[in-house]
């Protein structure tokens, strides 16, 4: 069986408590080959998979209950080779490292890695004179 990984930094992204975020992730799709199976997963998560797409569709069997109803791919980009990934509803627990791995044939043929940093968002409102301001402070949690 080949291997191939990726070697590297892992890409860094930054998304906000009770947003949606993107986790990239994509391959180079060719008319000779069958979709690969996909597999999301969370390092020291346990289960570790946050979601897999195998035979055209999900496989719910190995997924985490933490990211249940809060993951998927962009379906009209499948086709292109885009298997980001999305999660809805972020938390501050979903801080970490994550990889795709794609699978062809039995074999991993690529691994990308991603590391997201979930930060507060929090609305402060004040008043200066007769007029309301309001402002948003992101802190990134550390």
């Amino acid at each position: 069986l080949g291997e191939s990984r990726a070697h590297g930094q892992p890409l860094h992204v930054l998304a906000f408590a009770g947003g949606d975020v993107i986790l990239p992730c994509s391959f180079n799709i060719s008319d000779n080959t069958d979709f690969p199976t996909v597999e999301w997963s969370k390092e020291g998560l346990k289960p570790d998979v946050v979601f897999l797409y195998r035979d055209g569709c999900e496989a719910y069997e190995m997924k985490n209950p933490a990211f249940d109803y809060r993951t998927s791919l962009i379906v009209k980009e499948l086709k292109d080779g885009n298997i980001s990934l999305r999660i809805s509803n972020v938390q501050v627990s979903d801080t970490g490292k994550y990889q795709c791995l794609i699978f062809q044939k039995n074999a991993i043929r690529k691994v990308t890695k991603v590391e997201l940093v979930v930060g507060m968002s929090t609305n402060v409102h004040f008043h200066i004179g007769n007029s309301a301001v309001n402002c948003v402070v992101h802190q990134p949690e550390s």
